[in-house]
């Protein structure tokens, strides 16, 4: 059953994701290209390549909690599995609200809309990081194939949420 709500929290928010992305650049055409902010050009297709990388990765730990790591194991000695569906909805909820939240911000700029641009972007931040530790403490053996590359990608997806959104993008953002 843990393994069933967890495809559903994938399924159906990271479809909101999807969505509200989709949704928030087709209606704000004219703010779309200007949510890079200030971050430096440069950095663009580097920040464009680990957004890549890093949904790449999201699959292959996702993959790796469903199909390699059983419902009864217990994440650093402390959590047990269905904490892993708080840990995937703190990531995906936030995810979907960003974009709008940023717009809204990019129309009205108070300090308020601010704070719920970035409380957003640190929650996926922290909370990818509590979903990276949770996928390099499922080592079980060397037969589980999946583990390597789920532990690279969250470590990926890790670099994205917290080292370029959560820091350089919030820095950026406003320096125009």
């Amino acid at each position: 059953m843990h393994k069933i709500l967890l495809i559903i929290i994938n399924v159906l928010f990271g479809s909101l994701v999807l969505f509200s992305y989709y949704n928030g650049i087709n209606k704000y055409p004219d703010l779309s290209m200007k949510l890079w902010g200030g971050v430096p050009k440069i950095l663009h297709p580097f920040i464009i390549s680990c957004m890549f990388a890093g949904a790449l990765g999201y699959f292959f730990f996702t993959a790796h909690l469903l199909l390699n790591v059983n419902t009864n194991h217990i994440f650093l000695n402390k959590f047990s599995y269905w904490s892993l569906h708080i840990i995937y909805l703190m990531i995906l909820i936030p995810s979907a609200l960003w974009i709008d939240l940023t717009f809204i911000y990019m129309k009205i700029s108070t300090t308020n809309n601010w704070i719920h641009v970035t409380t957003t972007l640190l929650s996926v931040a922290f909370f990818s990081i509590i979903l990276m530790i949770f996928i390099v403490d499922t080592y079980v053996d060397s037969n589980h194939w999946l583990y390597f590359p789920a532990v690279i990608g969250s470590l990926i997806f890790t670099f994205h949420t917290f080292f370029l959104d959560g820091i350089i993008w919030i820095i950026f953002f406003n320096k125009n």
